[in-house]
């Protein structure tokens, strides 16, 4: 799943795998004191716009988490730094 976001969303795959072992440690059902759910520690509200219906998912929650940082990427002119 990790390899498929990268390519879909045209990212590091290194990235994808930094952000799953810092948020979660690679562990799928993590939560966050605040809430946040699963390898990417994605935010219900956050979860719901990227159109994750279930964030416990690993493939949804991995695609949902590698879109966030799409648009981010976007946003920050590729600036990984910022993202």
């Amino acid at each position: 799943y990790i390899r498929g976001a990268a390519l879909r969303y045209q990212l590091p795959e290194a990235l994808v795998r930094a952000v799953i072992h810092t948020e979660s440690n690679y562990y799928p059902y993590a939560r966050s004191r605040v809430g946040a759910m699963g390898l990417m520690q994605l935010m219900p509200s956050t979860a719901e716009y990227l159109g994750v219906t279930d964030a416990w998912d690993p493939r949804q929650n991995i695609y949902g988490g590698a879109k966030f940082l799409r648009l981010l990427a976007n946003r920050f002119n590729g600036d990984m730094v910022l993202v």
